[in-house]
């Protein structure tokens, strides 16, 4: 039985019914446009691709995350206490969002709205995406149009599945200040869609999985400025490639005296550790570049494809001296 063409079919059945619990996203703004790249969000409504099967994986791994929130929720005796994909909208303009959960009371019981945006990830960021904060940040602000009095607030939910954490981004509040420039974002993005304004491209971690990056202005500049997210991560890269660096160094010394006093074969143990030295035989290899010199019509007969790989370098910025 082979299950790829059907799952492959499947998968995007799942992600269309998803889509439509949405309602026509092609007609309104939603959360997740306010913090995209205007670009994209033009794009999307305009001229729909579907995705690849790897991005609706990625897609349903939210859902399924969602889904076991819920569950813990349920499961921990809060099912009256809050409700699942509320929609909320302007009044005046094709401006809604869809609240992942919206808690009426606090786990007290004490009354107030409280969001919480769902997200799951591979590894869990130091700080919220500012994405995830617009996203409820315009939450927050269609919520308050809707509720004009009580206790507002919001927080996000990171999980990663594959490593079985949770953490809560805590403590966001309605801001007017936030949701009248979310506001202002959002009937920009309605101008871009009635070809009043221009979409610009803007590079945010949704490049990723964007299905139009290929030709974008934004992406094939000669130096791509880094959104903050992205620049976050490869400055941690950098770090600990760095401390990499200074470890195996470290480790090489260290070696050698423990050598120096194990000899080439050794057994040892403490209350906390495990020496083990072992010795590996000699083994003969290829010279490859004697080869090609002295049996030059043999050479290309034994050559066989290596794959190629991606490489990645983040390096600190060095600044001139003032």
């Amino acid at each position: 039985m082979n299950l790829i063409p059907f799952f492959e079919t499947a998968v995007a059945a799942l992600n269309r019914n998803k889509s439509a619990e949405l309602g026509d996203r092609t007609l309104y703004i939603g959360s997740s446009d306010v913090g995209s790249c205007a670009r994209k969000v033009y794009l999307q409504k305009k001229q729909p691709i579907t995705p690849s099967v790897s991005t609706m994986l990625k897609f349903s791994r939210g859902h399924v995350a969602e889904m076991l929130i819920e569950n813990i929720f349920d499961a921990g005796g809060a099912e009256h206490l809050y409700d699942t994909q509320v929609e909320v909208r302007h009044p005046n303009y094709p401006l809604k969002a869809h609240v992942d959960f919206l808690f009426y009371t606090d786990l007290d019981g004490t009354p107030e709205l409280h969001v919480i945006e769902v997200k799951s990830v591979s590894g869990i960021p130091d700080e919220p995406y500012p994405q995830w904060v617009d996203q409820l940040h315009y939450q927050l602000g269609l919520l308050r149009i809707q509720y004009p009095e009580g206790k507002l607030g919001g927080s996000i939910l990171a999980i990663d599945l594959n490593a079985g954490k949770v953490h809560q981004f805590n403590g966001f509040e309605y801001n007017d200040a936030v949701f009248n420039y979310l506001y202002c974002r959002a009937l920009y993005l309605l101008d871009c869609l009635e070809e009043k304004d221009e979409a610009r491209p803007s590079v945010t971690q949704s490049c990723s999985f964007c299905s139009y990056r290929s030709d974008c202005p934004a992406m094939t500049v000669p130096k791509v400025e880094l959104p903050p997210e992205i620049e976050a991560l490869a400055n941690k890269y950098a770090h600990l490639n760095g401390t990499k660096s200074r470890a195996e160094k470290e480790m090489k010394s260290i070696r050698q005296e423990l050598v120096d006093f194990t000899g080439p074969v050794f057994k040892g143990r403490s209350n906390t550790v495990d020496l083990l030295v072992s010795s590996v035989a000699a083994s003969m290899t290829i010279d490859g570049e004697l080869l090609k010199s002295q049996y030059p019509d043999i050479y290309p007969e034994v050559l066989k494809e290596r794959a190629g790989y991606t490489k990645l370098e983040c390096k600190p910025v060095k600044t001139a001296n003032a």
